[in-house]
Parts: C-alpha cells; sequence; structure tokens
C-alpha cells in the first residue's frame, strides 16, 4: 500500500491538465527523487504565484498588474483597442504573442461551451465578454478557439449571439490554416500568422 502522503499528492495531480494517474504517479515518484532543496523552492514558488500573480480584470489573464490595475497588455497604450481576440485559456495568449501577427487586445473565455449543456455561465465567461464589448470601442472581435467540436460550437454560438445584439460589429475566425482539432497552445508561429492573415 503506498504512503498516505504520495497517494494524496498522487491524486492531486490528476486534476492538472493532460495528467492521468500514471503522469501523476510518475511526477511523484520524480519529486522524491529529487534533492529536498529543489522540492523546497518548488512549493515556494507555488506559494509565490498564488500571491504574486493576480487576474486582470479587463481580459482576465494572470499576469502582474500595472498601478491602474491592469496586465502588461491591457496597459500597453501603443496596443489596437478596436481589435478583440477571444481565447480559451491563458497559454493561448503566448502562443499568439510570439508569432508577433497580432497587436490588439484579448479576452479569456476560461473554456469552451459543452454541446450538450445549455446554461454556459457556468463553463465560459459569456457574461463578461458582453460586459467588454458594450464597454469599449471595440470594432472586431477574433475568435481564436481550438478547432475542435467543441470550440467550433463555442465560437458559432457567441458569434450568432453578438450579431443578435450588435449588428454592426465584426465577428471573425481565425483562417483554417490550423489544422482540425488543433489548440492554439500548440500553434507553431507561421500557422499563427497565417490564420490571422486568413482570418474571415
Amino acid at each position: 500500500m503506498a504512503n498516505r502522503s504520495i497517494e494524496a499528492l498522487t491524486n492531486l495531480l490528476t486534476e492538472l491538465p493532460g495528467f492521468g494517474p500514471r503522469q501523476a504517479r510518475r511526477v511523484t515518484q520524480y519529486l522524491l527523487s529529487k534533492s529536498p532543496r529543489y522540492r523546497e523552492e518548488l512549493a515556494g514558488l507555488i506559494v509565490e504565484i498564488a500571491a504574486n500573480a493576480k487576474q486582470c480584470p479587463k481580459c482576465f489573464r494572470y499576469d502582474d498588474l500595472s498601478k491602474e490595475g491592469f496586465c502588461r497588455i491591457c496597459s500597453d497604450s501603443s496596443r489596437d483597442i478596436s481589435l478583440l481576440m477571444v481565447v480559451e485559456k491563458d497559454v493561448d495568449i503566448e502562443g499568439v504573442e510570439s508569432s508577433g501577427a497580432y497587436r490588439g487586445l484579448y479576452f479569456v473565455l476560461g473554456g469552451l461551451m459543452p454541446m450538450t449543456e445549455r446554461k454556459t455561465s457556468r463553463t465560459i465567461r459569456k457574461t463578461e465578454l458582453m460586459s467588454r464589448i458594450g464597454k469599449n470601442a471595440v470594432a472586431e472581435i477574433i475568435f481564436a478557439l481550438s478547432t475542435t467540436p467543441e470550440g467550433d460550437y463555442t465560437a458559432r454560438e457567441l458569434m450568432r449571439e453578438i450579431r443578435e445584439k450588435m449588428p454592426a460589429l465584426r465577428t471573425t475566425l481565425l483562417g483554417r490554416g490550423l489544422s482540425i482539432g488543433a489548440e492554439i497552445e500548440y500553434a507553431d508561429s507561421e500557422t499563427l500568422r497565417n490564420a490571422l492573415k486568413n482570418r474571415g
């Protein structure tokens, strides 16, 4: 029978994205093989990130906040405020930023809409998105979601709702340079540049 602490940590690690029981056990064993100093540093950084990385109230990504209370991208006056890219998660922003092809602002949706679930407010920030669009000088919403059935469904439903409420607002999808089933965080810079160029 496994040690209680080992079992508890393994169970906790299975909650991480992409982690099943086997991966969680492997990471637990890896941590046991590392030096006490490494484990202490890792534990300290986990506590530190919770204390220092705050969620931007405008785009909902985690970052260091400015004196005004916004992340570095939302605080950057050189960004194009007429463009708003909607992504599923924080890490998707990093992929788009590394491509160098986009200079607008972002909104982190926080998930995708399950195709069988009618109450979407539990899974995504739809209310916050609508509020953000209504308050700012946004001319185009670019949906940069995973090219999966749930990603496509989420984009279509939100685009439909936006067009009904704000028909003058342009809504676009990234071009299909992205392969079916692709996640934004794993797309290379060239693919993202082409997808932005061919959005429609």
